[in-house]
């Protein structure tokens, strides 16, 4: 059984052409893409960008970076034919995440499998603290050299003079 309205200024076939004619203005190209879904981890020193592209090929995928931002362009294209029903629509996704500044972006590798894109940028590895050679001397006969690692910048002790630290 249909439901009718009897104060329904627009019934049946009127008000399914006014709904469709809403919808499709929605779907028209408004040039600055839809945002996709995104997922964004760090995995054995790597980030991990994962983004949901359904229908996507991965020819019709572009990834770039500028400026530690990482952008993401593509387009899903519908066949057109006539449709006794549709949903589905062209699609043009974008969207861009800030990526941390220690990532290597020349080495970021990309794949797209099962509608998911799934971008891996390695990290740049922390350097390992160099071991630095102190030589310690001493009024006296005996010297010492003492190997140190760096650490945190420190201002230097202030300097007492022999005489004077008598004197008092």
């Amino acid at each position: 059984m249909i439901g009718w309205h009897p104060y329904d200024p627009f019934p049946g076939p009127v008000r399914e052409l006014v709904e469709q004619l809403l919808t499709e203005q929605r779907h028209r190209y408004t040039g600055r893409g839809e945002p996709m879904p995104i997922n964004v981890f760090e995995d054995s020193g790597d980030i991990v960008v994962e983004a949901a592209l359904p229908g996507v090929l991965p020819d019709q995928v572009d990834v770039s970076c500028t400026d530690n931002v990482l952008s993401i362009r593509a387009r899903a294209q519908i066949p057109e034919r006539e449709y006794l029903h549709q949903e589905l629509h062209n699609i043009d996704y974008r969207r861009q995440v800030a990526l941390p500044g220690d990532c290597l972006f020349e080495e970021a590798q990309a794949e797209v499998e099962h509608g998911i894109l799934t971008v891996r940028v390695p990290k740049a590895r922390p350097q390992t603290p160099e071991r630095i050679r102190i030589q310690v001397t001493r009024r006296g006969p005996a010297s010492q050299t003492i190997e140190a690692e760096p650490g945190p910048k420190r201002r230097p002790p202030k300097r007492i003079n022999q005489d004077e630290a008598e004197e008092d």
